[in-house]
Order: structure tokens, then C-alpha cells, then sequence
């Protein structure tokens, strides 16, 4: 499924020859179903702003951006760009990565692993800039495991709620907890397999409601599309999900990683909104800001997509989800992404200023503000 490299100070996990052989020929025709789509759909300016970003301490599957040696005035330089952009919320992806052996603050449970202390100066400097923070807890590929057995779920529930209790003593600088394990739906169901994960979700997220009832907790889980599968993906998903107190669902809209087409976007968002109806949870959309390029020969690497592109990810969600989260901004956003990370940036600055321009209200329907909810955690409105 994927193999450990080395990459200056820390590691990554990368695609098997095996598995960019798969996803070649996913890569290629998802890009040409979303020219054509682009081509027959052009797309007006972006009908909701991106107001939540992933951040990392590095992207465990990619050479990207690295906050592994970051203090809080790194940190702060960095929220401030965001809030810049518009952003109100961030998501640290994990704070700790089981295949890669890291952990990303203090630990005593993963003493033997290798340390950076970045998840203190990153709370701080969120706290100072008053953004909301999602606080990402133990890591893994356990979800895309093609076996799961009793024995690894042990250990998966283990290690989460060890995680957790240690995340805890930095509760005061934290505002919702972000689940980090992904899984999706992979064309037919696997009732057992969706057994284990219920069981991995339902123990870990009551355990969570126990010790601070007030957390509001966010999945991010890819979407595959599949055709004529949307029933049975959201059976597959209800399953999952069954007595599981999640609060917020953000699936990635999976348009970077081709995964998903746009022309298949809201066949997909009714599936999830479903879902989320059914089961009294809050729906977010997670915005893929890359153009996935794998190759067989060489590294795995993306780069920044096309405005035209990002507008319709957007507009397509816009009926749908409350608020738009990224991945993610610092760096498909940022300096690091060059010329094309400009360009989007440049043209979703200059969209969110002409609607607020052309409409005295909108400033009001899009400013933060504060829901009732615990902690005063700041959401846009829906």
C-alpha cells in the first residue's frame, strides 16, 4: 500500500509502484472529465468563501510544507496570512503519525518515538490570533487497511484515546478535536470491516463525549464515487456511523486526488447531505486545492489547481454544506506553490472582495460569528 522514505529530518509514506500503477489511469481520465465539465460549465465567481484550513506539522505523504521546527512567531506569521485570506478555522491534520513513528508534541506514551514539540506554539499563536482550532490526535492508515483484525483495532483504540487524554492538559487552547484515520467507501460494501470501524468510532468518540462532553468532533473521510453505488454508499456510511456522537462530517471532495469528478459532485454531496440529515450531523465540505501527479518513475508530488477548477469544487458544494474547509492553504496558498498558488489566491481574494463590494450585506452573511456552541468554537453562518 505504500512504502517509508526518508526526507531531511523526518519520513514519509509514498505510493508502491503497485499502487501509482492503479491510480495512473484514475489521474488521467479524472483531469479530462473535469476539462470537459469545465468547458460546458463556465464558472462565475465562487459562491462561498473557504473560511477553515488544514495545517501540519508536514504533509505525511508529499513533500510540502514543514512547521516541524516552527515557535509561535513562525506560527503567528502564518494564521495571521490565513485570517487574511479569510480564514476563521484550522484543523491540525495529526499529532501524531503511527507509520512514520512521529509525534508532534510531548509525549509519554510515544516516548520511543522521534519528537518535535509542535503542537504547543501552534495552539498559542491560534489563541493570540484568535482562530478556532480542530486538534488532530493519533494518525494511521488503519482505515485503508485491506484487513483489519481484532488485534489491530486493540491497538488503534489504544493508542487514540492515549492520545487523547495527553491532548487534554492543552484543553483550554483547543476548541473542536478533528478524528485523523480516513476511510471511504471502495465500491462495495465489507460488512465486517464496517463492523470494526463502527466499533473504533463509537468506543473512541463515547470516550471522548465522557471525559469533555462539550467537544465537538469533525471527520474528514475521502469520497470515491462510484456509479449507481450512491445508495449503497450511504448504507455503508450509516453503518459506520451508527450511535456514533460525531458532530461535524467533512468529506473531501476528492477532485484533487480524482477520486471524484466534478460532474459527479452532487450526486455525491446529496448522498452525503443524506447521510448527515439522517444521523443529526452538521455537514462541512473539504475543498481539494491540488492537482494530484503521481508517476511511476520518481516521486509523488502536487501542485496548486486552477481557479476555474476550485470555482466549480466551490459552487458545486454551495448547496450543500454549511462552511468550506480546505486542503490546504499554507502551501497550495501560499509562497512554496509559486506562480499557480499565486494566481489562485490572487482570484479567490479578488472574488470574495467584489461580492462584498456589490453587496452591502454580505460582509454581515459572511462574517465570523459565534453559534452557541462550546468554547465559542467560530463557524461561518450556514
Amino acid at each position: 500500500m505504500y512504502i517509508i522514505v526518508k526526507n531531511e529530518s523526518h519520513k514519509l509514506f509514498l505510493p508502491t509502484a503497485k499502487a501509482r500503477q492503479y491510480a495512473e489511469p484514475m489521474i488521467v481520465a479524472g483531469k479530462e472529465a473535469n476539462l470537459m465539465y469545465l468547458a460546458q460549465h463556465k464558472q462565475a465567481v465562487p459562491k462561498m468563501p473557504i473560511t477553515g484550513s488544514f495545517v501540519y506539522p508536514h504533509p505525511p505523504n508529499y513533500r510540502g510544507m514543514c512547521t516541524l521546527h516552527y515557535g509561535k512567531k513562525e506560527w503567528i506569521k502564518m494564521l495571521n496570512n490565513l485570517k487574511r485570506m479569510g480564514m476563521d478555522t484550522i484543523i491540525l491534520q495529526a499529532a501524531v503519525w503511527n507509520e512514520l513513528r512521529e509525534c508532534y508534541y510531548p509525549s509519554k506514551h510515544f516516548a520511543g518515538h522521534h519528537s518535535w514539540n509542535v503542537v504547543e506554539p501552534m495552539l498559542e499563536a491560534a489563541k493570540e490570533t484568535g482562530l478556532a482550532v480542530f486538534l488532530g490526535g493519533y494518525g494511521s492508515v488503519t482505515g485503508w487497511a485491506e484487513k483489519l483484525n481484532s488485534n489491530m483495532m486493540e491497538e488503534e483504540k489504544l493508542n487514540q484515546s492515549a492520545c487523547y487524554r495527553e491532548l487534554l492538559k492543552y484543553r483550554s487552547l483547543f476548541d473542536g478535536f478533528y478524528f485523523a484515520p480516513e476511510t471511504a467507501y471502495c465500491g462495495t460494501r465489507d460488512v465486517g470491516r464496517e463492523k470494526f470501524l463502527n466499533e473504533l468510532y463509537r468506543e473512541f468518540f463515547c470516550e471522548i463525549k465522557e471525559k469533555t462532553p462539550d467537544m465537538q468532533i469533525l471527520m474528514s473521510p475521502a469520497t470515491k464515487y462510484f456509479p449507481d453505488k450512491m445508495e449503497e454508499m450511504k448504507a455503508a456510511w450509516m453503518a459506520l456511523l451508527n450511535r456514533v456522537p460525531l458532530d461535524i462530517m467533512a468529506p473531501q471532495d476528492s477532485i484533487g486526488s480524482c477520486g471524484n469528478q466534478l460532474c459527479h459532485q452532487h450526486e455525491t454531496y446529496r448522498a452525503w447531505t443524506e447521510v448527515c440529515r439522517d444521523l443529526n450531523i452538521r455537514f462541512w465540505s473539504n475543498i481539494e486545492l491540488f492537482e494530484r501527479q503521481d508517476r511511476l518513475e520518481g516521486d509523488s508530488y502536487n501542485y496548486t489547481a486552477s481557479p476555474e477548477r476550485v470555482a466549480a469544487q466551490i459552487n458545486n458544494a454551495a448547496p450543500y454544506a454549511e462552511k468550506l474547509i480546505c486542503w490546504e492553504a499554507p502551501y497550495y496558498l501560499g509562497p512554496d506553490s509559486g506562480r499557480k498558488g499565486a494566481i489562485l489566491r490572487k482570484f479567490l481574494n479578488e472574488a470574495e472582495q467584489d461580492k462584498i463590494s456589490h453587496d452591502p450585506l454580505h460582509s454581515c452573511r459572511n462574517s465570523i460569528v459565534e453559534h452557541k456552541i462550546p468554547d465559542g468554537m467560530l463557524v461561518s453562518p450556514p
